[in-house]
């Protein structure tokens, strides 16, 4: 059925046209269904969604996502009815909890990356591999697939090592001590990482404070030989590609399937020629694992599959009973990281980078642990990893003179101090982080959370315990009405 094409100017991440209802009816299609569109030599597959009003009979609404893909908006386009990829009857194998061939995998991830599956359709899978659970085959199956979907950076110098924390424990910005420590040593350490989608910062946002994070595949490994690391937002570079899709599918509904989060970490290390990977994974009650016991099934998980990709992987359970570190948002964290490579800062912050480089040094040089912990804050004490941080900060196109005292949080705050004198007993992690939030971290950059006391301080009642920022007067006040408790003194 040839329509006339109408832009419409919504981008959906994906590929969707808008049908009248008189056209769906005739191509026998209904919201969700999908239609392949032809214009010339180029056809794209997009979901439908159906409307009265926004197009007419004989129009077709074309997303951005879909003029971009035909290269033009085309005058007229072809749209035509279109059956569903094989990869459907797989996810309905799935979602009967039947065991998944690598080839069967690989179809539902080059079918998910290449918009043949509908939003509901990816989801299925998602959930089906929640319920049932994935086997370490079906595993390392994906974890090639969501590899095979994206660039691969080749490094050639060696050593390459990683790290990668599962998350829940607000700043904690150890990677941003990690990367420039073990490149002043020699190591090359290629690191993509998140932007936050719950907390109020991830390694992307705050580097992007100091430096674009917005690289390109081959831009990632030019620094990181050249320079020996690198910190880049990960969804800018087109690894692992199928990663942001099945994240996108997964977050809402918080479903994170072991199997599938094994494989989201581990394809990302793999992509960038990882050797050697540290896996942070923090226990506590507000974090992602509760127990010493799920964390340790689940290094045993990270271990076995890295040894079926042919990786090396080491895995260390923290305390994530409390938030690390003293500013807690973009601009705060990245203040914090400059003052400890500056050679002050919290002292919390930098005794656990410092920890995580000298497992590393344990497990790929056989360095004694504590001998590493004293070489990496010899390295901080004698500037060595500040000027390798400068140059990774200049060679991702940032100013290297930047200093602590430049990078001022927002204008508007607000102080909450002790109420009582007694001793700090308890910082609630998911406190500080949702009052972060609603302040404005992570997209208002300047905004978030100051500690001043860690838990065990001892306070009298009026000293301060947290200040609050926000470019934002009125988000300020709303956020302040909230009274979380997040500080306990007794």
């Amino acid at each position: 059925m040839e329509l006339r094409a109408k832009k419409i100017d919504i981008d959906a991440d994906r590929p969707v046209v808008v049908l009248h209802e008189k056209d769906a009816r005739r191509l026998c299609a209904h919201p969700g269904s999908r239609v392949e569109l032809r214009h010339g030599e180029k056809a794209v597959i997009a979901t439908v969604a159906v409307s009265r009003r926004a197009v007419r009979p004989g129009e077709v609404g074309l997303f951005i996502d879909v003029c971009e893909e035909l290269g033009e908006v085309p005058g007229h386009v072809n749209v035509l009815p279109t059956t569903e990829p094989r990869s459907v009857s797989y996810i309905r194998k799935k979602l009967d909890g039947r065991h998944l061939a690598p080839g069967e995998i690989y179809e539902i991830i080059m079918d998910t990356v290449e918009d043949r599956l509908t939003t509901t359709e990816a989801a299925v899978f998602v959930a089906a591999c929640y319920v049932h659970g994935l086997s370490m085959d079906e595993t390392v199956a994906l974890t090639e697939a969501i590899v095979a979907s994206g660039e691969i950076v080749e490094i050639s110098r060696r050593p390459v090592v990683d790290k990668h924390c599962i998350g829940g424990v607000p700043n904690n910005r150890t990677t941003m001590i990690f990367v420039p420590v073990m490149a002043s040593l020699g190591f090359y350490v290629p690191k993509t990482s998140s932007r936050a989608i719950t907390s109020p910062a991830g390694t992307a946002d705050t580097m992007e404070v100091l430096a674009p994070v917005n690289l390109s595949a081959e831009e990632i490994k030019e620094i990181t030989e050249s320079v020996g690391g690198v910190m880049a937002w990960g969804g800018s570079t087109g690894i692992a590609a199928a990663d942001d899709r099945l994240i996108s599918i997964r977050r809402p509904l918080s479903l994170d399937p072991q199997g599938m989060l094994l494989a989201s970490i581990m394809a990302k290390k793999r992509a960038v020629s990882s050797e050697y990977v540290l896996i942070d994974i923090p226990v506590g009650d507000e974090v992602k694992v509760t127990s010493v016991k799920k964390g340790e099934d689940l290094a045993k998980g990270f271990v076995s599959l890295g040894q079926r990709l042919g990786m090396r992987v080491k895995v260390v359970l923290t305390d994530g009973s409390a938030p690390i570190g003293r500013g807690v948002g973009p601009v705060l964290e990245a203040r914090d990281v400059l003052s400890i490579l500056y050679g002050g800062g919290p002292e919390d912050l930098r005794r656990k980078g410092a920890e995580l480089v000298a497992h590393m040094l344990e497990f790929v040089r056989g360095t004694p642990f504590e001998n590493g912990v004293r070489l990496a804050e010899e390295q901080i004490r004698s500037g060595a990893a500040l000027e390798k941080m400068k140059e990774i900060i200049e060679a991702q196109g940032g100013d290297p003179d930047v200093k602590p005292e430049d990078l001022q949080p927002g204008k508007y705050s607000e102080t909450v101090v002790a109420e009582r004198d007694g001793v700090v007993r308890r910082i609630s992690n998911r406190g500080v982080a949702e009052l972060a939030r609603a302040v404005g971290a992570p997209f208002s950059k300047k905004s978030g959370v100051y500690l001043h006391v860690t838990r065990g301080a001892k306070v009298r009642k009026g000293d301060p315990l947290l200040t609050v920022y926000s470019e934002s007067k009125k988000l300020l006040k709303e956020a302040m009405a909230l009274r979380l408790d997040l500080v306990s003194v007794e």
